[in-house]
């Protein structure tokens, strides 16, 4: 995830962004298992415009699709759809900062971007927010069912507002060149654990 690349001509396509710790070449594939529930997804990108891409994530049942945007700050996600949550709906509707920086990849180094929030819960209408912090605090080898990596390990922790307060944790290794090859979350409305089994250049 470092270095980000604007327009970059690839096979006469322009790429939005890509950095090395989280590439996003057309031609990769990476394939998942969500260790929660043992569902497998495989992740690709598409260009969608010269600054921007679109995420798809294609489980057996389904389709999610993230767009991602590019400033010279990294790389943005700011999904339009409604998402369920427990008793209720939220969307996102804006964002500060970036998801994924194009500097601040070394051990020490960190980053936060926040979230506002607009939903309900019941028959309650909520706004609110999410700010997540991001600290690199190592770097580490990961062994995975797609192999065995060098990573970055990368602590989250999510904080915000929503009728309630809520919070959880998250850890990211990204493996440069790769992206992210094992996470671990936990927090108010649960959690979820996946990692790589699969990466096809």
């Amino acid at each position: 995830m470092r270095a980000l690349g604007f327009a970059l001509i690839f096979s006469g396509l322009a790429l939005a962004c890509t950095t090395p710790f989280y590439p996003t070449d057309p031609s990769l594939r990476w394939r998942y298992r969500v260790l929660n529930d043992n569902q497998v997804y495989t992740q690709s990108f598409v260009s969608n415009g010269p600054n921007a891409l679109l995420e798809r994530r294609q489980f057996a049942d389904r389709t999610e699709t993230t767009p991602w945007s590019c400033t010279p700050q990294g790389l943005q996600a700011l999904p339009q759809e409604e998402r369920p949550i427990p008793g209720g709906s939220v969307r996102l509707t804006r964002l500060a900062g970036v998801v994924l920086p194009s500097g601040r990849w070394q051990v020490g180094e960190s980053w936060t971007y926040r979230y506002e929030l607009k939903g309900r819960v019941a028959f309650l209408e909520f706004t609110g927010f999410l700010e997540v912090e991001n600290r690199v605090v190592a770097r580490e080898t990961v062994v995975v069912p797609a192999g065995r990596f060098e990573a970055l390990r990368v602590e989250a922790t999510f904080k915000g507002e929503f009728g309630l307060a809520f919070g959880g944790r998250a850890t990211y290794w990204f493996a440069e060149g790769v992206g992210v090859v094992k996470q671990v979350s936990e927090g108010s409305f649960g959690g979820i654990s996946s990692e790589l089994i699969e990466f096809r250049r």
